[in-house]
């Protein structure tokens, strides 16, 4: 069905069921919103930890090249060991 087509069928509604429709449809709204909103704190969290922890010296800075090297270096190390 195309919005075009639901708006039609919503519009041949009762004024209730239209008003019912409209508040089911907000609530889904206001619940995506709310999802996104959680989400995004928990990310907001979880940068400002990764900052706090750079800025702190707790982690050790490691460039892309490396970070791929040492990424396939792990992943053939465990092929190898599921080969065995």
């Amino acid at each position: 069905m195309t919005l075009a087509e639901l708006i039609r069928a919503a519009r041949g509604l009762s004024p209730a069921d239209r008003v019912k429709l409209a508040d089911e449809v907000m609530a889904d709204l206001e619940e995506s919103a709310e999802d996104s909103t959680r989400i995004d704190d928990a990310w907001h969290g979880e940068l400002r930890l990764r900052i706090a922890e750079i800025e702190d010296s707790r982690v050790e800075l490691v460039d892309g090249r490396e970070t791929m090297r040492l990424a396939r270096a792990r992943i053939a190390s465990r092929r190898a060991q599921a080969d065995m």
